[in-house]
C-alpha cells in the first residue's frame, strides 16, 4: 500500500484492478474491446504522467542549447501548463531553425535539428506506439 502513491501507481493500480477484477467477468466482445482501449489509454496517461514534464523540460534544453534561448514565458515553473507553454514556444523556435537550416543549405544543423525531432518523436512513440488495435486482429 501506498501511502503518499504517485500518479502514475495509481493508474497502474487502476490498470491492474481492470483486468484481474472486471476483464474475466466481461463475455461481451464490445465490453472487452472497450475495456482494452481503456485500459492502453489508461497505461498510456500513467507513463505521460511519470515522464511528460522531464520530457519537455529536456526537449526544451536540447532546443536552447542549438538555437539558443527559447522562451522566458512563465520562468522557471514545472506547473504542467507553464511547462507546456514553454514547450510550445520551443517547438516553433526548432521549426523556423530547421526552416532556416534548409534555406541556408546548413546541412549539419539540419541533421542535428533532425536529431532533435527524433529524439521527440521517441518520447512520443513510447506513449502512442504502444497502443495496439484492440479487437481489431
Amino acid at each position: 500500500m501506498f501511502t503518499r502513491p504517485t500518479t502514475e501507481q495509481v493508474l497502474r493500480g487502476l490498470v491492474d484492478d481492470l483486468s484481474r477484477t472486471i476483464a474475466p467477468e466481461l463475455t461481451s466482445e464490445t465490453a472487452k474491446v472497450a475495456l482494452g482501449m481503456i485500459v492502453q489509454l489508461l497505461q498510456g496517461c500513467a507513463v505521460r504522467s511519470a515522464h511528460e514534464i522531464a520530457w519537455m523540460h529536456d526537449e526544451i534544453a536540447a532546443i536552447e542549447a542549438e538555437v539558443g534561448t527559447v522562451a522566458a514565458a512563465h520562468g522557471d515553473s514545472l506547473h504542467l501548463e507553464d511547462v507546456i507553454v514553454r514547450y510550445h514556444a520551443a517547438s516553433e523556435v526548432l521549426a523556423e531553425a530547421v526552416e532556416a537550416g534548409y534555406a541556408a543549405g546548413d546541412e549539419a544543423r539540419v541533421d542535428r535539428l533532425r536529431a532533435l525531432l527524433e529524439a521527440r518523436s521517441g518520447n512520443e512513440m513510447r506513449i502512442v506506439g504502444a497502443l495496439d488495435l484492440v479487437g481489431r486482429g
